[in-house]
């Protein structure tokens, strides 16, 4: 369950790592950086990678047990393998989403992220930031 956890923490972070590393906004809490990606999934993720992130035809899933796999899936978009959630964010926000790759800015990948975090049951007890992200190991 912890591993499945984890995995699924790598889409928000995933866009993370192309960008400086800043923290979010000082005034910002957690729940609200969820809130924010929780409406800022429906909008950019949820067509291909389902309402739940449970994955569909187009897409693999961001919630569950087959999150975030270290190895790229066969015939996937994806050329990285994935052992930390600063790798989902690397990869992510370069190439995300899909139809508009790396148009959302750090803090909407972020808040992103945190949604899917906490999705797979994972408690931010603050803000998600790229120096959490490069402490969460997904694959060691």
């Amino acid at each position: 369950m912890t591993k499945t956890l984890l995995l699924s923490s790598l889409l928000v972070v995933a866009a993370l790592a192309t960008t400086a590393a800043t923290a979010p906004d000082a005034k910002l809490t957690a729940s609200t950086q969820i809130e924010q990606g929780k409406k800022l999934y429906t909008d950019n993720c949820s067509k291909c990678h389902g309402a739940a992130g449970q994955g569909t035809k187009e897409a693999p899933a961001v919630v569950g047990k087959a999150a975030f796999p270290l190895e790229p899936r066969a015939k996937a978009k994806r050329d990285v393998k994935f052992h930390t959630a600063a790798d989902v964010f690397a990869w992510a926000s370069k190439n995300m989403p899909a139809k508009k790759p790396g148009s959302l800015t750090t803090d909407q990948y972020l808040a992103i992220f945190a949604f899917d975090l906490t999705a797979n049951g994972i408690k931010l007890d603050a803000p998600l930031d790229a120096d959490a992200a490069t402490k969460i190991v997904l694959h060691p």
